[in-house]
């Protein structure tokens, strides 16, 4: 049995990108995490509604079909939505213990980190063992470039 988990949430794919990459690499198992109600393929639309992203603000995520308590590590990639995590990854994690469980912590971002290490901080019940800045180009038309060296990936991974 694999005892690690990787959890991710991607809007652009960007995070989807690295998620699939540390399962192949370890050879984890993969929790995709998707809000209730899909976001607007839009991105001002989503911008206009999701500006104001506070640690407090919930959106409703769809079920989970993975028994946590089988994993002893987990992985949490997210993007960075405003200076902080994506509403999707807070409120699996205000609904989920990881208490118990050794994690690692990512947050993809074009440069604009904010406060997502904070945000994890607060809102995991497990021990962080280390964090990654998945810096993306934020230059247009090579937003799904990745800055962060594979390296500095696989050295992430390693603090598992």
């Amino acid at each position: 049995m694999n005892n690690t988990l990787v959890i991710y949430y991607s809007f652009s794919g960007n995070s989807k990108k690295v998620a699939e990459y540390v399962k192949n690499k370890i050879g984890a198992d993969l929790l995709e995490l998707e809000p209730k109600n899909p976001f607007s393929d839009n991105y001002d639309e989503v911008v206009d509604e999701w500006q104001n992203n506070d640690i407090k603000r919930d959106v409703e995520i769809k079920p989970i079909n993975v028994d946590l308590s089988k994993y002893s590590k987990i992985v949490l990639i997210t993007g960075t939505w405003w200076y902080g995590i994506t509403p999707v990854m807070k409120k699996f994690l205000k609904e989920n213990n990881l208490e118990g469980k050794d994690v690692i912590v990512a947050a993809s971002n074009a440069g604009w980190l904010g406060h997502c290490f904070k945000d994890y901080e607060t809102l995991v019940k497990g021990n962080i063992k280390s964090e990654l800045d998945l810096v993306f180009s934020s230059i247009e038309g090579e937003r799904d470039r990745m800055i962060t060296t594979t390296s500095e990936v696989d050295n992430w991974i390693e603090k598992l």
